[in-house]
């Protein structure tokens, strides 16, 4: 698949989660507050990377002398030096923080803070279900449908207890949440203005 992607000149695609993420952010600028406004597209270091996994094939023989604890500390190590740039981690810091501590983001402004809590315990919720489903060796199959699962809840459940406004801060993407602030403050200032 990847070979295919880079001679129709996609994007390649990369199984490894942390490694895809850890590359990402080192291809990325951010704002001051560490979030990404643009990311320099580069297939080079997708090539290097991946012709040194192909030569790590020659030097087996010496890749089995490391320890296997020592390679789980550096993928333990990727993990979770990539967990400050994930908003759901954020989000659970929170459920042990005060309001008045919270990060000044658009869904601690514009969304109530048990709105955001509920929301962020469904997917605590099904997050633990898909470790227990996965740990489970008898139903770890059933894998793919726990997540096929999440799609529904999200568009047909989670609408009942939340606004549509609430969902875009919670889970939309970038350009939907800027476009809700947007008119919020039009309406703000209509407000203020007495329109």
């Amino acid at each position: 698949m990847v070979g295919v992607n880079a001679l129709l000149g996609f994007p390649w695609l990369v199984a490894a989660t942390v490694r895809s993420l850890a590359h990402l952010h080192a291809l990325a600028d951010k704002d001051k507050n560490g979030k990404i406004e643009s990311v320099y597209e580069t297939r080079l270091t997708n090539l290097f990377v991946h012709s040194l996994i192909l030569c790590s094939i020659f030097v087996l023989p010496w890749l089995k002398l490391i320890p296997v604890p020592v390679l789980y500390g550096v993928f333990l190590y990727m993990g979770v030096s990539s967990l400050n740039s994930n908003q759901f981690y954020g989000r659970l810091q929170m459920f042990f923080m005060q309001p008045s501590r919270f990060p000044d983001t658009p869904y601690t402004k514009h969304t109530d803070t048990n709105t955001m809590r509920l929301y962020t315990g469904i997917q605590l919720f099904f997050f633990l279900l898909l470790y227990v489903v996965k740990s489970i060796k008898m139903i770890a199959i059933a894998f793919p449908v726990v997540i096929a699962i999440c799609i529904p809840v999200r568009l047909y459940i989670l609408p009942k207890f939340m606004t549509h406004n609430e969902l875009v801060l919670l889970d939309g993407d970038d350009d939907e949440i800027k476009k809700y602030i947007r008119i919020n403050q039009l309406d703000e200032d209509e407000d203020e203005n007495g329109v």
